[in-house]
């Protein structure tokens, strides 16, 4: 049994969980202590929400990379959302004044063949890859043509939110 060493939590979702208690009001958030494919645990009025988070720095001004792997759909721990967190660096003239965090709450439904996934290819670790270009409130994964246009998931908090509620 595989436990967490929750003395290094990961920063991405230390991040995550604080963005979610200050953009759900009411809700608990939850590291579980075993490993089991979920990294965060939201609950609102005993009603819980799954999230796994996938982090990435920007790379070069161009595009972060965040990977899934493809049996996390095939097996029995899929989750409610991902959350893809961008650690985007903010320009001044000269040099880079500070890191800004960009959350793409995606619901896994949507991660599915003939949705989001349709035109995107496993690599041979049999993982699914993203390339995220930001380009102020317009989010595009360009890598596989076309272009998939994920801006109406740029910090959908409303999503995990709306998920609780219809739990209720």
């Amino acid at each position: 049994m595989p436990i967490r060493n929750l003395w290094s939590l990961e920063c991405g979702e230390v991040i995550t969980a604080e963005a979610l208690l200050k953009n759900i009001k009411g809700c608990e958030v939850y590291f579980p202590v075993r490993d089991v494919g979920i990294d965060l645990l939201v609950v609102k009025d005993k009603k819980p929400v799954s999230i796994q988070v996938k982090e990435s720095r920007y790379y070069q001004r161009k595009h972060s990379w965040h990977c899934i792997s493809r049996k996390k759909f095939l097996g029995k721990e899929i989750v409610d959302f991902y959350v893809f967190l961008t650690y985007f660096p903010k320009y001044d003239k000269h040099k880079m004044k500070k890191i800004e965090n960009k959350f793409l709450i995606v619901p896994t439904s949507d991660l599915e063949p003939e949705k989001l996934l349709k035109n995107k290819k496993i690599d041979k670790r049999g993982r699914y890859s993203f390339y995220f270009n930001f380009e102020g409130n317009k989010v595009t994964e360009k890598r596989e043509p076309p272009p998939t246009d994920y801006s109406e998931y740029l910090d959908r908090w409303d999503l995990v939110k709306d998920k609780i509620e219809i739990l209720e």
